[in-house]
């Protein structure tokens, strides 16, 4: 049986990105965009956040600091949780037509924020099985260990699995993992791959 696992994050659910941040006061300088990208890519405080190991205060504390960002705790989160704008089209359907045929689950990159967002906006989170979160796993892809956990944890090899994915760097780990991998572009392109990769998505 054929193990489906997606990604969330601008896969089910649509992220405004770096611009969606760039109202916050500090951040309106020519460079602001590359500077912001650049902390994201680099800073520790970051992905100790999205691997659970640092809270929301200290995310903010660091952010802030580090981008001389002039907002309050309240003004950044509500600026954080906007970055989730809305599903992607036709991907709700998608999501529900495999759940009715297969055992889905899900692996985020994420963070409280993120995730609570997240939850208000993605209408099929109980379509998956299990949400595999990296804040909660303390693992964040493309490293190995990542669908490693996932896996173990499903008792499944790496071969009968399929990853939906819209980051490139997870999709060759996947694959250099053994995993069948589908680079998420849009809807119609995923039901084409992932029939390519042997899911049926027949009535």
């Amino acid at each position: 049986m054929t193990v489906i696992i997606f990604d969330l994050c601008d896969t089910i659910v649509r992220t405004a990105g770096v611009p969606g941040l760039l109202t916050l006061p500090g951040l309106q300088g020519r460079d602001a965009a590359a500077d912001v990208e650049n902390w994201f890519v680099h800073s520790e405080v970051f992905h100790a956040y999205e691997r659970g190991e640092v809270d929301t205060d200290a995310f903010i504390a660091a952010f802030c600091a580090d981008l001389h960002v002039r907002a309050d705790r309240e003004a950044f989160i509500r600026a954080y949780e906007a970055l989730v704008l809305h599903e992607i089209d036709g991907m709700a359907e998608l999501v529900r037509r495999l759940a009715a045929r297969y055992t889905l689950y899900a692996l985020s990159n994420n963070n409280p924020l993120l995730w609570r967002a997240t939850g208000r906006i993605c209408s099929v989170l109980d379509c998956f099985s299990h949400i595999f979160l990296s804040h909660e796993i303390g693992l964040l892809k493309p490293d190995p260990r990542a669908f490693s956990h996932v896996l173990d944890a499903l008792n499944c090899p790496p071969q009968k699995s399929v990853l939906v994915d819209d980051n490139p760097r997870c999709i060759r780990a996947a694959r250099l993992f053994g995993m069948q991998a589908v680079h998420f572009d849009n809807a119609a392109s995923a039901v084409r791959a992932l029939a390519a990769n042997g899911v049926n998505l027949s009535a």
